[in-house]
């Protein structure tokens, strides 16, 4: 018999448990855009998480520009709590060909040891023509 109660309240707590995990995934986040802007070109973008009525730093970008206007590098930042600064996370810099049909794009992840952006170098080649998809 305790152990039939035993087993039900267990069965009981795992599936409240399980229950709040779902609804706490299903809940919308509430993010906040900043975004900079130069000459009509976004420099950079901080997003906030919005909880219970505070601006939480999440992530930032950083865009810089070639001389035609377009991307030639996205680099990405986490903040750090503890620490209060913002952490480097990846870079992706792109290069356009001649012709501008083909943008050269190179994935790489912040490395701690080395402090570069070395790690998990992803290459790829994706046609110019989706450059507004790419960019917006």
């Amino acid at each position: 018999m305790k152990k039939s109660v035993l087993a039900k309240s267990i069965f009981a707590l795992v599936a409240m448990f399980v229950c709040s995990l779902a609804i706490s995934a299903s809940s919308p986040r509430n993010y906040i855009y900043d975004t900079k802007e130069e000459n009509g070109k976004v420099i950079s973008k901080v997003i906030f998480l919005q909880e219970e009525g505070l601006l939480n730093k999440e992530v930032k970008y950083e865009f810089a520009y070639n001389e035609a206007g377009k991307v030639t590098e996205k680099k990405a930042f986490r903040w750090n709590k503890k620490s209060e600064e913002w952490e480097p996370f990846y870079l992706t810099t792109y290069t356009y060909n001649a012709d501008n049909s083909e943008i050269h794009s190179v994935y790489a992840m912040w490395n701690k040891v080395k402090s570069d952006f070395s790690l998990n170098t992803q290459e790829m080649n994706l046609p110019a023509s989706n450059y507004d998809s790419i960019f917006q």
